[in-house]
Parts: structure tokens; C-alpha cells; sequence
């Protein structure tokens, strides 16, 4: 597995330290900066496919709603019509 090495100011990993304390808050974990940076390193590498999985995911769901609005008209209209006691 290829490691990477990255030299950061103490000041940088101050600023880290507090949003991966903040996220730990947050999420009820207890990560190093380290494993919290390989979290949101892995979400970077994943967030394109993702985005193409939500957006088919949407519109997916907006159709079968679609769908059940249209027959939940269909039924009503069919109640209401048979509802009128026509001879």
C-alpha cells in the first residue's frame, strides 16, 4: 500500500487538531488527525461516484413518487366517479 508523507506546521495541525475534536463531538468517535484526515481523504476519493449515485438514486425516487401520485389521482377520480350512483 503506498504511504504519503506531508510536513504541516504546528499551526496547521492545531487547526486540524480542533476540527477533528470537533468532529469526534460530532460523530462520537475519538480519531487521531491522522485517521480523521485518511476519513475525509477517503470521502474526496469516493465523492464524484457518489454524487452520480445520488443523483440516479433522486431520480429514480422522484419517478416511482411520481408513479404512486398518479395512480393515487387515478383511484380517486375512480372512487369519486363510481361514488355518484350513476344509473
Amino acid at each position: 500500500m503506498p504511504k504519503i508523507t506531508i510536513d504541516l506546521t504546528d499551526k496547521a495541525v492545531a487547526g486540524l487538531q480542533a476540527e477533528c475534536d470537533r468532529y469526534n463531538a460530532a460523530q462520537g468517535t475519538a480519531l487521531t488527525v491522522a485517521a480523521w484526515i485518511l476519513v475525509h481523504l477517503q470521502e474526496v476519493a469516493v465523492a464524484q461516484q457518489l454524487a452520480a449515485t445520488i443523483a440516479a438514486l433522486t431520480e429514480q425516487h422522484q419517478r416511482d413518487a411520481q408513479a404512486a401520485l398518479n395512480a393515487a389521482i387515478v383511484a380517486t377520480r375512480d372512487q369519486l366517479v363510481a361514488s355518484l350512483d350513476t344509473p
